[in-house]
């Protein structure tokens, strides 16, 4: 495959018997996985789909991936650095922490600890997760909840 002219970016020059080959490939950060223990994968299901505001089809029994949608928002790819523990989790921005902290509760989440200004949260898997305070994009992508009973 040839691609693009010399020297282009995203192009790389492979040595061949025909002659030097440009080629290129593109990649796409896609999917956000979110591993759940079997035994906790429905509840699992029901709070994600909560949490999100997403509503995909519902897995059928022993179906091993469930997809619930798709966001339309930009993602901020971060590291943090951990005594223990290590994995991903994900940071829920919010306004209104304790509105924020309740609904959680509310659909199935544990609340671990407190750090600071933001709450590490637990799902019905065992998955934590960080409620945080807004950040860039929020006003524009943040989805709006309904706090009344």
């Amino acid at each position: 495959m040839v691609a693009g002219p010399k020297g282009s970016p995203g192009t790389a020059e492979v040595n061949h018997p025909a002659g030097v080959l440009r080629m290129s490939h593109r990649s796409l950060l896609t999917t956000l996985m979110i591993d759940c223990l079997d035994e906790h994968f429905d509840q699992s299901y029901e709070f994600w789909s909560g949490a999100l505001g997403l509503a995909g089809r519902r897995p059928r029994a022993g179906q091993k991936y469930a997809t619930l949608g798709r966001l339309e928002i930009p993602l901020v790819v971060r590291m943090q650095r951990v005594h223990r523990d290590p994995g991903y989790h994900l940071d829920i921005s919010t306004n209104d922490m304790r509105a924020e902290r309740e609904r959680m509760l509310a659909n199935g989440a544990r609340a671990k600890y407190r750090i600071k200004r933001w709450w590490v949260m637990e799902d019905p898997s065992g998955n934590a997760f960080c409620l945080i305070r807004p950040e860039e994009g929020f006003d524009q992508y943040a989805k709006e909840w309904n706090d009344e009973p």
